[in-house]
């Protein structure tokens, strides 16, 4: 595929001899220098009929791809959508709607595949907006002071620490059985794994200087794990060292407590930091004080961008029966249209429709409205959202927003 831009520029998915000049454009676009041998490596990552670039000449200038993955609606349902990432223009090369190409080609080219959404992780609130994306999943990060940690009760079950070889058999399994249950969650590959985990040499990594932890429950089975590393510091002959936690994944509510309880208590730390979380967790419900926890932060992180309005809407799951007419405007073209959603627990249906709207918005608030984490009622007072028939942001409150809350553990 190809798209000619101006004066010498052109977009198209690239070749596999081409992947190390694309790698080291992307290096240049996300500051990171790339490693001598990281290209080989990168490659077997890729899909090339997904991987686009802008090119001045025979020189890379742009970089995105893009993957197939299952994504977890609320229901818990799944659909497949494509995951854009990689997403670069070189500094030299600003505004000469190169970005702009290589997006609506990868975009037109899910939409032929059947793909009802496409997905990212925006290194910048600005840009995406205008192609469709809204932002549909958040994370947080939080802040326990551990000197005025203490648990409101015991737990049951032990956790043991483990290499990473050991994780590395037991972990993907726990989180697939997780992530079919989690709305807003994708898939890990074995190559996630094996980079994740330092099961292989991946060119420029640094070392792995953490810990991982298997909580087991008392019948013996593992039902959650963790991964952590510390930072050391003392005062005063006094420790006060920092925990980060990187990953904490619990399939029970033991589970869950005690992989807490267990980075509260390693010595010589007295806070814990994590980010990457839920926005809504059940920690300082466990705390004989909870302001022992802070949400330190809050933010943006899974945007979606509607390809196919029916298949979207059909694809989640709805906590009350329903019916809603919205009507969506995409400059794009791919999910305009008028559309009856008839939704409720036990499954949904979603066709067009010559009927008076109840709503009416743009591409990117469906996106935005699409994984039940935003209200309707604030993306109306914001504008992005009008009430064309008195009840219905009543009616779309109730029907669209999803429990458990979105939450997606993964960057990609």
């Amino acid at each position: 595929m190809t798209d000619r831009g101006r004066a010498g520029t052109s977009v198209r998915t690239i070749e596999a001899a081409e992947i190390g000049p694309w790698v080291t454009c992307m290096g240049v676009g996300f500051l990171h220098p790339t490693a001598e041998g990281y290209a080989e490596y990168f490659l077997g990552d890729v899909d090339l009929d997904r991987t686009w670039g802008a090119f001045d000449g025979d020189r890379v200038v742009g970089t995105l791809r893009s993957f197939a993955t299952p994504f977890t609606m609320p229901g818990p349902t799944e659909v497949t959508v494509a995951a854009l990432t990689n997403v670069t223009v070189s500094p030299t090369h600003r505004r000469r709607g190169l970005l702009g190409q290589m997006i609506t080609g990868d975009l037109r080219a899910a939409a032929a595949r059947g793909e009802a959404m496409g997905i990212l992780i925006a290194s910048e609130y600005p840009i995406y907006g205008r192609f469709g994306y809204g932002p549909a999943v958040e994370s947080a990060a939080y802040s326990l002071d551990l000197t005025a940690t203490r648990f409101l009760h015991d737990d049951d079950g032990t956790v043991e620490l483990v290499d990473l070889a050991t994780l590395r058999k037991e972990a993907p399994a726990l989180y697939e059985r997780f992530r079919v249950r989690q709305p807003g969650s994708i898939d890990r590959d074995d190559r996630w794994w094996d980079r994740v985990l330092h099961q292989v040499e991946v060119p420029g990594r640094e070392p792995h200087r953490g810990y991982q932890a298997v909580y087991r429950s008392p019948r013996g089975e593992a039902e959650g794990y963790v991964r952590y590393r510390a930072s050391e510091d003392w005062s005063a002959m006094r420790p006060k060292g920092v925990l980060t936690v990187d990953e904490l994944l619990a399939l029970t509510p033991d589970a869950y407590q005690r992989l807490w309880r267990y980075c509260a208590e390693v010595d010589l730390v007295t806070k814990l930091e994590a980010s990457d979380r839920a926005t809504a967790e059940p920690l300082p419900w466990l705390l004989t004080d909870a302001r022992a926890l802070r949400q330190t932060g809050r933010f943006d992180f899974v945007w979606v961008r509607v390809l196919d309005t029916c298949a979207t809407l059909a694809a989640r799951r709805y906590p009350v029966e329903g019916r809603l007419v919205v009507e969506v405007v995409d400059p794009l073209g791919f999910a305009s249209g008028r559309y009856v959603l008839e939704g409720g627990p036990d499954g949904a249906a979603c066709r067009r429709t010559d009927e008076a709207a109840d709503l009416a918005m743009g591409v990117a608030a469906l996106g935005s409205l699409s994984m039940g984490a935003t209200s309707p009622h604030v993306l109306a007072a914001a504008g992005a959202v009008e009430e064309e028939r008195g009840g219905a942001l009543d009616r779309a409150e109730a029907m669209l927003r999803a429990t458990p809350v979105p939450w997606c553990t993964t960057w990609f």
